[in-house]
């Protein structure tokens, strides 16, 4: 068929004969291209496929056997797409010539503008003059001619880049491009090669590149040389890596990665990656064979070891849906070679291997992993590797039933691990603990072994009256086997160690809630306010602190842990006794978008043995504002108001009221601008024990976009007791559709070495489509671009 747009009614019947034949002579073309076969690297065009042409005017010379077709032409043909002012079909040669404000739009997206352009009825050959191509991911190339053929296109004197051409100024040139000799566009590679190439800043030339190969827009791999970085070191000296990048399969690549360094020789890194059906696996390796280690500090890691390398692991695998199985495990020639040399997701001072398999369901959460940890120092002495816990596992079960139990919901917890360490991590304190329970020595963890298994059910439902009271009435029963195997028992412990061994400890605990919440209302407001009443009745905690704590040494009492049935984070410490707690809560919204929200309450030991009054080794409990019968107050509250929040908690003493400890975060973000400010404040336990203080920081972060392009961000943490910066951190980044540029700088405070140089600085230019250039090592994450 084709569409026909004329003025003069008395020549539509012969314009749409004209078409007619036109759309036959095409499509009789069509099917002779397709028996012929389709060019290496063009688009399918379907046997069957018909052309849908419009124009002002059709005409067609039965003599010559050439259509033409003039006035706003537009022609539909396979997924191309043509409009011009003026097209002619040579129906003998099998060509058509499309003139005048030429512009076609490709199958894969390509959208093409020309003078002229001469191609085959199937558009897989042709030659275009003074043309300019757009590709979908908004690069162009612009050339003086082309030639299509054999699936691939060969641009003459073209000029590439990714930056749009200024609307005002046309003629002003981009950012940057590269001007080549020949610009060759392969359509089975799915590349583009520029050969004799120069890279221009700003209109002048910076680089001559013999050739430079890039992927095209729609290919996503492509083996070949990535962009060099450039890198600097006090220890290492100058260096230059440069990485080449491998496509094995659809399914495999690699990276190969050489660096020089002026003091150190070469290093050699390669990276392999491969994607299953279910999964993906990792392998990174790296070594070197130092040529000056004396380079480093004497009598460190650094300088002791010549030949240094790593290997690393790491894969994930999807089971089914619901369950996962994976992995990341490094091991090193040394303690601190990765650092050293900054080995890409293994440079930090802790290093995290570990095996783990994970399911999860609407109702239901599995997790058993085994995990240990390497401290990256250059010290062969620092024994805090030795204080690390490896964990031969640690099981976290958590499953809600469907179906109701007696009107209800019952719940399972099941948590074990079983640790080792090569010695005791302990915080000596001077003074006696037997006079003083405070002085005794803090066990973080100790050198042996140490196995716990527990099993949790909990049920509970809840009532509601016609006047809106809610009773929540709560049956809890758990179990503990420990297995405790240390090599040196603690002797200088106020409380009662259980020693090795076995021990089984069990707990039941009946609860009751009660809260009542109020709804008010007034023009412009609604509040609700809930008093909550909460009582436990349970026995004594067995061996209260007498077995290793190891999860349950993060403890803090404040507003979130108020109406907690037990207030311990983990498991190797279990709340005893009858106790009681009362507070209430607070939530407010007003019509002009102003939201607030609040909680205020306190917790009373009724009966029994108060768990938080019985320290263990890790004196978890210690300062924590339950130890008596009354505990402390605890209280926060907070708004949120267009883009601005605030919010505070604190606990304060029973007593006098001073607050022990505090926490203020204020934050605002709206357009351009984002910030955010915190200060903590934890005051030291009374009666005061050697080395012990007050502890008070603040910190806080910024982030400005200063315009369309700019933005600069800046964080700091800062001392007050000590009066000295923790760390400070500015960013500043410049970024539009075809480059950006980043500047940062860090400094971290290490009083430990007073000597190192803990300030470090990396710039960063990435051009889109052709790569960036760095240095330096600042993690800020302004030095990361959008592409």
């Amino acid at each position: 068929m084709a569409g026909v747009r004329r003025s003069r009614v008395d020549v539509f019947a012969g314009v749409l004969c004209a078409g007619v034949a036109v759309c036959t002579i095409f499509t009789f073309a069509a099917e002779q291209v397709a028996a012929q076969g389709v060019p290496p690297g063009s688009f399918d065009i379907a046997e069957d496929a018909k052309m849908l042409l419009a124009a002002d005017e059709l005409i067609y010379n039965n003599d010559t056997g050439v259509v033409v077709a003039s006035g706003g032409v537009q022609i539909d043909y396979g997924n191309y797409k043509l409009v011009a002012d003026r097209v002619e079909y040579d129906q003998n040669t099998g060509r058509m010539q499309a003139f005048g404000s030429v512009e076609m739009v490709e199958p894969s997206g390509n959208r093409i503008y020309a003078d002229n352009l001469d191609v085959t009825d199937d558009f897989a050959d042709g030659f275009v003059n003074a043309l300019r191509i757009e590709t979908p991911d908004n690069t162009r190339i612009a050339a003086e001619s082309a030639v299509r053929g054999d699936g691939q296109t060969t641009f003459n004197n073209g000029v590439y880049t990714a930056c749009e051409i200024c609307e005002e100024k046309p003629e002003r040139a981009p950012f940057w491009q590269v001007k080549a000799r020949r610009v060759i566009q392969n359509g089975e590679t799915k590349t583009i090669r520029l050969e004799h190439a120069t890279f221009e800043l700003l209109g002048m030339p910076i680089a001559y590149l013999p050739f430079l190969e890039l992927p095209d827009h729609d290919k996503k791999r492509k083996s070949g040389f990535l962009t060099p970085s450039y890198l600097i070191s006090e220890n290492l000296g100058s260096g230059v890596s440069i990485p080449f990048y491998l496509a094995i399969s659809p399914y495999m690549d690699a990276t190969f990665t050489g660096t020089g360094y002026t003091k150190q020789g070469f290093l050699g890194e390669v990276e392999f990656r491969q994607n299953f059906a279910n999964g993906e696996h990792t392998l990174r390796m790296a070594g070197i064979s130092q040529t000056d280690p004396s380079a480093f500090a004497a009598n460190t890691s650094d300088s002791l070891t010549t030949r240094r390398g790593m290997i690393a692991s790491q894969g994930q695998f999807r089971i089914n849906p619901r369950w996962t199985f994976g992995w990341n495990g490094m091991i090193q020639t040394d303690n601190n070679f990765s650092e050293t040399y900054g080995i890409a997701g293994y440079s930090g001072s802790t290093v995290k291997s570990e095996v783990y398999l994970k399911g999860l369901s609407n109702r239901s959460h599995f997790n058993l992993q085994a995990y240990r940890f390497d401290i990256q120092d250059a010290d062969e002495t620092n024994a805090a590797e030795k204080l690390q816990t490896v964990v031969h596992p640690s099981l976290d079960y958590k499953r809600t039933f469907s179906e109701p139990v007696a009107g209800g919901e019952l719940s399972l917890d099941v948590n074990g691990y079983s640790v080792s360490r090569q010695a005791d991590d302990k915080t000596v304190r001077s003074g006696s603990a037997s006079t003083n329970p405070l002085n005794a020595d803090r066990y973080k963890g100790f050198a042996g072994s140490n196995s716990r298994l527990s099993a949790e059910l909990e049920w509970r439902r809840t009532f509601t009256s016609m006047n809106g009271l809610r009773l929540t009435p709560l049956l809890a029963a758990r179990g503990d086997v420990n297995s405790v195997d240390v090599d040196t028992a603690p002797d200088d412990y106020n409380g009662t160690f259980a020693g090795n061994g076995s021990h089984g400890r069990g707990m039941v605990t009946a609860g009751l809630e009660a809260s009542y919440p109020v709804l008010v209302t007034t023009a412009g407001s609604s509040h609700v306010f809930e008093p909550i009443a909460q009582v436990f009745v349970r026995p004594d905690e067995q061996l209260a602190g007498g077995i290793p704590n190891e999860d349950a040494q993060s403890f803090a009492f404040d507003t979130t842990s108020l109406f907690e049935r037990d207030k311990f984070s983990g498991f190797d410490r279990t709340e005893g006794g009858t106790r009681a707690n009362v507070g209430v809560r607070y939530t407010g919204s007003f019509d002009n978008g102003l939201t607030t929200h609040g909680a205020f309450g306190q917790s009373y030991h009724l009966a029994g043995l108060n768990s938080f009054a019985t320290p263990d080794l890790s004196q978890a409990t210690r300062n924590s504002g339950l130890e008596d019968n009354v505990s402390d107050f605890v209280g926060s509250g907070g708004m949120a108001f267009k883009g601005f929040s605030f919010a505070a908690s604190a606990r304060f003493d029973k007593d006098d009221f001073r607050i022990e400890r505090s926490d203020l975060r204020a934050g605002y973000s709206s357009g351009r601008i984002t910030t955010s400010m915190t200060y903590s404040e934890i005051k030291a336990p009374r009666p005061l024990v050697q080395g012990d203080e007050d502890r008070r920081e603040i910190t806080g972060l910024a982030s400005l976009k200063v315009h369309d392009y700019w933005r600069a961000a800046a964080s700091v943490s800062y001392d007050l007791v000590d009066r000295k910066f923790n760390s400070t951190a500015f960013g500043l980044l410049y970024e539009d559709e075809c480059y950006a540029f980043a500047l940062a700088y860090e400094t971290t405070r290490d009083d430990g070495n007073t000597s190192a140089r803990d300030w470090k600085i990396g710039a960063r230019l990435s051009f889109r489509t052709l790569g960036d250039i760095g240095t330096g090592d600042v993690t800020n994450p302004l030095l990361k671009s959008s592409f």
